[in-house]
């Protein structure tokens, strides 16, 4: 029997443009019909991970080749893209490379801001919905709560998350030193990037409540709403620029978003009211000219990041601390995985034996020990050799690796090797003692 395996296919922001994430991009209504979709197509177990920076499909399943096709195809057929073009931007891991990758991720490992918390909390949601559509089997559930358990492990063993929210409280010091109190400020986030959603939270928990989410992006309304943010209508952007105390930036489209001309009409009517913008963009976000404005204070997540270097010297070595406890957990389950699956083997080579054992009785109840071990030991053989002299009389250069495979694994199971060896060798005795 083939045991379960996990498997994801995905694509993000290192995989894939914003555009095809743009369109595979899938709501909690469009969650809900696709766990649908994916029961039809006989995956029983997956989770549907769909954030601003990636959408992934984590699965547990007997068809490794099979499920990996119907899952690309299925996101290809959302995009209304050519096939090609979507699954080059896709990545596919199985296996060991699936639990590497997903350990990663929940471990803030594989985010644009390393360390930032709320990849964790995004996955434990989905988590939630796929278990409410009935998509959580033993095996997923089991690979998940390694995958939590590990979080909560680097969070409490190395100071990954001080390291990310170190750059966010640098931006908010800088903040906080034009405007005072953040709570009587307005702040406007334009993109739904990661590392901006992120700037978002935690400026909100510093007392920046009041929001508006503006972008090109079909789903920023309903983005702005889970954020309880204030929609502003991107052909608005002016007038969210003129009323704003904070901006952050978070589309990375590749052009200037905010521009001198505009700021200079919102300083204007502001009265010259100071802003302070934060671009978080890659490529820019906003026209580095407005450096020149006296009363526009603007920063790039690189600039925040100079600023906290000593913070980022620490995240790094975090990281790499929390690589290294991703690497010994991925070991850890995988042993235990390999020993969970040779119990059943030994369950069913047991019955075999025993059933054996019963059919030689059976079908020689007058013979002594010796003819009725004899006649055992060959029907017990029959088959291994059968299968042992196919495999090596083929002559194909994989069949020749498997039988060479399949003989060590015998020499180690059995000790065959040690049966072998010279009978002092075997008692540990030179024959010359």
């Amino acid at each position: 029997m083939q045991s379960t395996r996990p498997i994801i296919v995905g694509a993000s922001f290192r995989t894939a443009q914003a555009g095809l994430r743009e369109r595979l991009y899938l709501d909690q209504a469009s969650r809900q019909e696709a766990y649908r979709k994916l029961a039809e197509l006989g995956l029983s177990q997956a989770v549907i991970l769909s954030t601003c920076d990636r959408v992934e499909i984590i699965a547990c399943t007997d068809d490794e080749e099979g499920a990996l096709r119907q899952l690309e195809t299925f996101l290809a057929a959302r995009t209304e893209m050519p096939p090609k073009q979507v699954t080059e931007q896709l990545f596919r891991y199985c296996d060991e490379e699936a639990v590497q990758h997903l350990f990663q991720v929940i471990s803030a490992l594989d985010s644009q801001m390393i360390g930032e918390a709320q990849i964790l909390g995004q996955i434990k949601e989905a988590v939630a919905e796929a278990a409410a559509a009935d998509m959580i089997g033993s095996e997923l559930d089991e690979l998940l709560q390694a995958g939590f358990n590990l979080a909560k492990r680097v969070r409490s063993q190395t100071k990954i998350g001080e390291g990310a929210v170190s750059v966010a409280s640098a931006a908010i010091r800088f903040a906080r030193d034009l405007h005072g109190d953040l709570s009587n400020c307005r702040g406007l986030l334009i993109g739904l990037g990661e590392t901006g959603l992120l700037m978002h939270e935690q400026f909100s928990h510093a007392g920046l409540e009041q929001w508006m989410l503006t972008g090109s992006a079909r789903r920023t309304e309903r983005v702005a709403g889970r954020l309880n943010c204030h929609y502003l209508p991107w052909e608005n952007l002016a007038t969210g620029i003129a009323r704003a105390d904070v901006i952050v930036t978070a589309s990375g489209s590749g052009r200037f978003l905010v521009t001198l001309p505009q700021i200079r009409q919102a300083l204007k009517e502001r009265r010259h009211k100071p802003i302070f913008l934060l671009d978080t963009g890659i490529p820019a976000d906003i026209d580095p000219a407005l450096e020149e404005e006296r009363d526009a204070f603007l920063y790039t997540l690189e600039d925040i990041e100079r600023l906290a270097e000593r913070g980022q010297r620490d995240r790094q070595d975090a990281a790499d601390e929390a690589r290294r406890i991703v690497r010994e957990t991925v070991a850890e389950y995988r042993h235990a995985q390999a020993e969970k699956e040779g119990v059943p083997a030994l369950v069913g080579l047991r019955a075999l034996f025993n059933q054996t054992r019963d059919g030689v009785l059976a079908d020689h109840p007058n013979a002594d020990a010796s003819e009725a071990t004899r006649l055992l030991v060959n029907r017990l053989l029959h088959r291994p050799s059968e299968a042992l002299r196919g495999m090596a009389g083929e002559g194909d250069a994989a069949d020749f690796r498997d039988t060479i495979t399949v003989n060590r694994i015998l020499e180690r199971m059995f000790g065959i090797s040690d049966i072998n060896a010279p009978k002092a060798d075997r008692d540990g005795e030179g024959e010359n003692e």
